[in-house]
């Protein structure tokens, strides 16, 4: 690596280094101003296990804000690094640095090309992190902010969750941060194919069993309509028999996919495959959610490319003028890549829509990177 190289690179990662810091202290500080309360009433309920309300409320604060800092890492990675991006050239602009550089003999391609290659890589983190790091937090992501307290309910009710044979599954409540999964105040609903009930199953509690691929039930009973056409509010005449298993493919993360439509982000693909497998879930938008990532990163890298012709001019400029308009370019870039998938979903592929903006900006990218006078 050349001397003009690793100057460059050190010059950007320090830009970046400032712009995630500065970024993300203001986005902790106004959240946490907004919703200050809910943390110090965590922080008075946890205080005998840290040692005072002061230390508890750091605590809280603390575990609230890193997973939510590692996801945040994942959506604006790619602004922040066209940001740092915008700082350097500017910066070597103004210094004169880069007129040098173009004076040598040096093309404003192969300027860019270090900044070009460490962007690739900053991107590429996210996808290391959504694959080990963040599946590891994904209780902690879907937590809301009422749920810090200690004797706050870590759980919600489950109303009617159908599985693929269509039988339905209510719960007055469903924790899914115990090591086992646990449903509590059980009713299943067993339906013929026509829809009728055959069968009503209450239970105490229930608890996920992968071996089984099914929940074992607590004080599990059955009862079944006295007649078949009977309406189920009077099907309670019937003999009741014990069950201790009930088999479906209403897993603890079908549930909780269910629930939180955030949750399915938060899985490794392998997570996403055995969760598209699963006959209960529509598997379309978790085909999307798995391509999404890989068209996220390209997309990330092909807006950085699109903010490069704003910089690399041979003469110096207005760098305050080009740096708002490669901000407005690549932020509503960026925007149309995010939204434009999801909208676009309801008419295409699951596939083709996740890599649509990549089909989009990719012949715009080459013609701007190409209009670059070297």
């Amino acid at each position: 690596m050349k001397t003009l190289d690793r100057y460059i690179i050190r010059y950007f990662l320090i830009n970046f280094l400032i712009l995630l810091c500065v970024f993300t202290m203001l986005f902790v500080l106004v959240d946490l101003i907004v919703d200050m309360d809910e943390f110090v009433k965590a922080g008075r309920e946890r205080a005998a296990q840290f040692g005072g309300p002061v230390w508890a409320t750091l605590w809280t604060v603390f575990d609230y804000y890193g997973p939510v800092l590692v996801l945040l890492y994942v959506f604006v990675s790619g602004l922040l690094v066209v940001g740092a991006m915008g700082f350097t050239f500017a910066g070597l602009g103004r210094s004169r640095e880069l007129v040098a550089m173009v004076s040598s003999g040096i093309s404003m391609h192969r300027v860019a090309a270090p900044i070009v290659i460490i962007g690739c890589f900053l991107s590429a983190l996210t996808l290391l992190s959504q694959e080990f790091v963040i599946p590891r937090l994904a209780y902690k992501l879907t937590r809301s902010k009422s749920q810090l307290r200690a004797t706050a309910a870590r759980s919600f009710e489950v109303r009617y969750a159908v599985d693929s044979k269509g039988h339905l599954l209510s719960a007055a409540q469903f924790d899914a941060s115990l090591d086992d999964p646990m449903l509590t105040g059980v009713t299943i609903l067993e339906r013929s194919e026509s829809g009728r009930a055959v069968r009503r199953i209450t239970a105490e509690q229930a608890f996920w069993r992968e071996s089984y691929q099914g929940w074992e039930l607590v004080g599990g009973f059955a009862v079944r309509p006295v007649e078949a056409d009977e309406r189920l509010g009077d099907a309670v005449g019937g003999d009741a028999e014990s069950v201790r298993y009930f088999a479906t493919d209403l897993s603890p993360k079908v549930l909780l996919a269910h629930r939180a439509g955030l949750y399915p982000r938060l899985l490794s693909f392998a997570e996403l495959r055995e969760l598209a497998s699963n006959a209960a879930v529509n598997d379309g938008p978790l085909r999307q959610i798995m391509h999404s990532r890989f068209s996220l990163w390209v997309l990330n890298v092909l807006v950085l490319v699109i903010g490069l012709p704003f910089f690399l001019k041979r003469e110096p400029g207005n760098m305050l003028g080009q740096g708002m308009s490669a901000a407005g370019v690549c932020v509503g870039v960026w925007g149309v890549g995010v939204i434009l998938p999801e909208v676009a979903m309801s008419y295409m592929n699951p596939v083709a829509s996740a890599w649509l903006p990549v089909v989009i900006f990719l012949p715009i990218s080459a013609i701007g990177l190409g209009a670059v006078r070297t």
